[in-house]
């Protein structure tokens, strides 16, 4: 009798616990801006630099807030120390991406970046790694020289920076990733990757597509549904491209990334088309990447000479006037690097990212953020995060050098950081370098004096934000860096292939080493 009470007595116990979680308030969602019934904040969706907006309501509501765009949670991260949090130290239940119907009837989930985490984008992420980690990055120094001095070259007869720099990194990726150099930029391999770089840059970012929002509207039948069809055209044309470049870069004779990675063992576990998209997204996402970083360069050279003379100093001191700076002047050059990691913080041009996704509850800084809500971080606001950057609006590289620890936060956070990093970071380094080596650049002014540049704003397209046109003059800085510039070398097909050759001779070695 005793026993039975006893049982009693610890179920009606246990059952009361249960009931007492039961009764338990959640905890809140982080705050945010006030939202209407059904659209949620859709109607506050900033159209013009939305991430000045986002910057406002973090101030305001703090470093984590929430949005509600129609049926979507968006968790928003605002600086250094929350967003290291969730998407670095928890990066196993936010490293997905969430369902965006667009992007997937384009991608048909085999590009890289809007891929949902799993086995597929694991065999993506160490193919990719294997071509473009820091050690084997090295090897393609010869390459990325060989670009920079054209770059120089070009910008002799033109002050067309924007279309050279494009040029300049869709060369770099293409003659590495399919084994042929892109001389003119021109070439139809670079306007048609160009299209789909504006394309994929679109249908990735959120509140472009009402059926992202409501994602109800994708059971719409394909007749009454103008984005299926455009996406279905998108779909076929980056196919073809993709698939065309993976078969001629067979079919050339010198080493490149789809060679090496079609005699890699795991590569077996995925189609001609799979692995197309493996190559084909570090072709589309490098390039444009790379030349918008470039265009703020150039912004930053021009609104800030008192930097560019710094750097033009040790320029000199360094490398003098008779050479071009080279990859092992990098090391001795501390001022100039700090001035392309300046660059990348001071105008971040990812300045939200692709969304991740909350794979399961959890809740932080007694917040609730629930499964299945998109978690973006807000790389404007993290780059210029107050408790982490002294003075964040001013453009001082000098901070890099007083702290090289600073977090460079460009390439991403977590487990989703972008694969082509130290690839991007050497493309960068050699062509800033040798661009205020060789150049002075300024504004280029009207008539009447006024220049001609807007020295604030920038534009989003798609994902990538970059500065307002704007026109500069490029002014060789004396006669005898001309002649080094002049001085081109051999820039034939078969002094390419030669490179490459060395390229696939360095590799082999290390890997026997």
């Amino acid at each position: 009798m005793e026993l039975t009470t006893i049982v009693i007595s610890l179920t009606l116990l246990l059952l009361y616990y249960c009931a007492s979680l039961l009764r338990r308030p959640k905890l809140p969602l982080p705050p945010g801006p006030p939202r209407l019934p059904l659209i949620g904040n859709f109607h506050q969706l900033p159209k013009v630099e939305p991430w000045k907006t986002y910057q406002k309501w973090h101030k305001k509501y703090g470093p984590i807030f929430t949005l509600k765009y129609g049926q979507h949670t968006v968790i928003m991260l605002g600086n250094h120390q929350v967003t290291k949090d969730i998407l670095e130290k928890r990066g196993e239940r936010y490293s997905s991406r969430p369902r965006m119907a667009v992007a997937e009837r384009v991608t048909r989930n085999l590009q890289t970046s809007v891929m949902p985490s799993g086995h597929l984008w694991k065999i993506h992420r160490r193919l990719q790694t294997s071509i473009l980690n820091n050690g084997t990055c090295q090897f393609y120094h010869e390459i990325q020289e060989l670009e920079s001095h054209q770059l120089l070259y070009d910008m002799l007869s033109t002050n067309d920076f924007p279309d050279r720099f494009r040029r300049f990194s869709s060369s770099i990726i293409y003659t590495l990733a399919y084994g042929k150099r892109m001389p003119r930029g021109d070439e139809h391999e670079v306007q048609e990757i160009d299209f789909l770089i504006k394309n994929l840059m679109e249908v990735a970012m959120l509140g472009n597509w009402l059926v992202d929002i409501f994602p109800s509207l994708d059971y719409l039948p394909r007749q009454l549904s103008k984005w299926k069809r455009i996406a279905d055209d998108f779909h076929r044309r980056e196919v073809k491209l993709f698939t065309q470049n993976l078969k001629f870069a067979f079919e050339r004779g010198p080493w490149n990334w789809a060679k090496s990675l079609a005699g890699v063992q795991e590569t077996q576990q995925l189609t001609e088309k799979q692995l197309s998209y493996v190559i084909g997204f570090l072709y589309e996402a490098g390039s444009d990447t790379t030349t918008a970083v470039l265009e703020v360069s150039m912004l930053a050279t021009i609104l800030h000479p008192d930097a560019v003379r710094t750097a033009q100093l040790e320029l000199d001191t360094v490398v003098g006037h008779d050479r071009l700076p080279s990859f092992e002047d990098m090391s001795n050059l501390p001022f100039t690097m700090a001035f392309v990691k300046e660059v990348l913080r001071w105008r971040p041009i990812v300045t939200a990212g692709v969304p991740r996704l909350a794979e399961k509850d959890d809740e932080y800084m007694g917040y609730r953020i629930p499964k299945g809500s998109l978690i973006i971080a807000n790389h404007w606001s993290i780059d210029h995060d107050d408790d982490v950057f002294e003075n964040a609006e001013s453009f001082y590289p000098e901070r890099w050098i007083h702290n090289p620890n600073l977090p460079l936060s460009g390439f991403g956070i977590g487990r989703r950081v972008c694969v082509g990093k130290h690839l991007t970071m050497n493309s960068l380094n050699v062509a800033i370098a040798r661009l205020l080596w060789a150049y002075d650049i300024m504004p280029e002014k009207s008539v009447n004096g006024i220049e001609l540049v807007d020295m604030l704003e920038m534009k989003q397209i798609g994902l990538v934000a970059r500065p307002m046109p704007f026109r500069a003059c490029f002014q060789v800085r004396s006669p005898s860096r001309e002649l080094v510039i002049r001085n081109m070398g051999a820039t034939s097909p078969e002094a390419t292939n030669e490179i490459l050759d060395r390229i696939q001779a360095s590799a082999a070695g290390s890997k026997a080493l």
